[in-house]
């Protein structure tokens, strides 16, 4: 039906018509948490252009349900995946299968494994214990714990090589990675990283240094949408509109 009224309807009466018809009709499909994704591809389109991205999801989880790369990934892009568990690195792998899954972790602790809290809900896996303690105390359940590889941060980018985008959710970890990073050597156009901690009886705490850090290696603080905040690197953006 919505080709058929491409098809049919002049630009012009199809933009009156907007007000009218269903939302159905032009709708934008979003799968991430609270639509970043929207923001993330609006400002790579600006910067890189409208082809196909390529990306680093840090703490993929599921293939498309609150996904910050599904929507690039949709639209032709490709990148890496890194999932330490099992279950969605699987299903990862059968869901996206132009993405490279890696079923491991991010080098935090100097170790080359550690355990990985596998909890009642998903999104809350963690590396970090007093994450998972403090998770458990609010009433969630602790389903397991296994061994996992752990990476470093910079081999990862090396890899992944040049980067439009960089997702990074790791419980309880973000900042802890964030700071391993060599950002002279590493520059994606666009980085989003979770800047809120889980919370269930109180106001969620909002991790400001986060923010000041990325303004600190070059990026500016683009958009929030409170729980992911969206940076962009400063440099990239002045040069897209030089172009």
């Amino acid at each position: 039906m919505r080709t058929l009224v491409k098809q049919i309807l002049p630009t012009v009466f199809r933009n009156r018509l907007r007000g009218f018809l269903p939302a159905i009709f032009f709708r934008r499909v979003s799968y991430s948490q609270c639509g970043e994704d929207l923001i993330i591809n609006f400002v790579l389109n600006l910067i890189c252009g409208r082809g196909p991205k390529r990306y680093l999801d840090v703490g993929a989880n599921h293939p498309f349900h609150l996904s910050n790369t599904a929507l690039l990934y949709r639209a032709g892009g490709h990148g890496v995946l890194v999932e330490p568990d099992p279950y969605f690195a699987k299903l990862l792998m059968r869901r996206r299968p132009r993405d490279t899954v890696l079923q491991v972790g991010v080098h935090f602790s100097g170790q080359t494994e550690a355990d990985f809290f596998i909890l009642d809900t998903p999104t809350l896996n963690t590396f970090a214990r007093v994450e998972m303690e403090r998770y458990v105390g609010m009433g969630h359940k602790l389903l397991k714990s296994i061994s996992v590889e752990l990476v470093n941060i910079n081999s990862l980018l090396d890899s992944a090589g040049e980067l439009d985008f960089l997702n990074l959710d790791i419980e309880g970890l973000d900042k802890t990675i964030i700071d391993m990073i060599d950002w002279q050597m590493h520059r994606p156009a666009c980085v989003c990283v979770e800047t809120v901690s889980y919370e269930t009886n109180k106001e969620p705490n909002k991790s400001y240094d986060i923010i000041k850090f990325m303004q600190s290696v070059g990026y500016f603080h683009f958009a929030d949408t409170y729980i992911n905040s969206i940076f962009v690197d400063r440099s990239r953006w002045r040069a897209s509109w030089n172009k």
